[in-house]
């Protein structure tokens, strides 16, 4: 068998010194892989530095290491993975931005709108290689990215077991598990492991997993072995 997982998180540049992503490691990504590894050939596409040496420093000649920074990098990874080997199983892990900074400008004046919420602004494009640090306040223009996961079964093609990450921030478990199954469908993942910000750390963490049946509760320590009978019993 041989299964496909993206870990960490992209990077988008603002100019040519800086970037925004989030802050997320990728390794709850390296545990599943670590785990796959078992079952088969693994190909981990990550973002984190730390997880490549150990992927490189073990040598294990099934499991091998690429590596991205961008969601532009990561989707010409996917790509060229998806085109040229065949998977069992994918596992979308990656924290990739939803926004790419496209513009920098510095803000001139604010006023308030004629509704609850809104503002006019004046600004002044200010891009460069290097932002300047003068500007009493800049705004950073950002463009929707495309949603990757979206990818696996439309332009892709892709069969196989596909299982979807989604963390929310604020939302309750009624309200997690409804955004979280309508989202599931919406990519026509087979599975997809849901969580809040507050379910990441401490001894309570964990995840839901959900499906066509039942939610499930996963503590975060059996997530990755969770995931792994899953695809061992062939579980669609």
């Amino acid at each position: 068998m041989r299964f496909l997982v993206t870990a960490g998180n992209t990077r988008e540049r603002i100019d040519d010194v800086r970037d925004w992503g989030n802050i997320f490691t990728g390794n709850t990504g390296f545990a599943i892989a670590q785990a796959l590894v078992k079952l088969g050939e693994v190909d981990l596409v990550t973002s984190n530095p730390a997880h490549l040496a150990q992927v490189h420093a073990e040598g294990l000649p099934t499991f091998h290491a690429f590596e991205f920074h961008s969601h532009a990098d990561l989707r010409s990874l996917l790509e060229e993975r998806m085109t040229n080997e065949k998977y069992d199983a994918v596992f979308m892990t990656a924290a990739i931005a939803d926004y790419r900074p496209v513009r920098t400008f510095a803000v001139v004046k604010q006023e308030k709108g004629d509704r609850p919420g809104e503002e006019r602004w004046i600004v002044q494009d200010v891009q460069a290689g290097k932002v300047k640090s003068t500007h009493k306040q800049i705004a950073i223009l950002g463009e929707p990215t495309e949603k990757l996961i979206d990818l696996f079964r439309g332009a892709w093609n892709y069969k196989g077991i596909l299982v979807k990450f989604k963390l929310e921030v604020g939302l309750s478990r009624e309200e997690l598990i409804r955004v979280a199954s309508a989202s599931r469908v919406a990519s026509a993942a087979d599975y997809l492991v849901a969580n809040t910000l507050d379910m990441v750390h401490g001894a309570e963490a964990g995840a839901y997993l959900l499906s066509d049946k039942d939610p499930e509760w996963v503590p975060r320590a059996k997530l990755a072995s969770r995931l792994v009978d899953l695809v061992r019993h062939g579980n669609r």
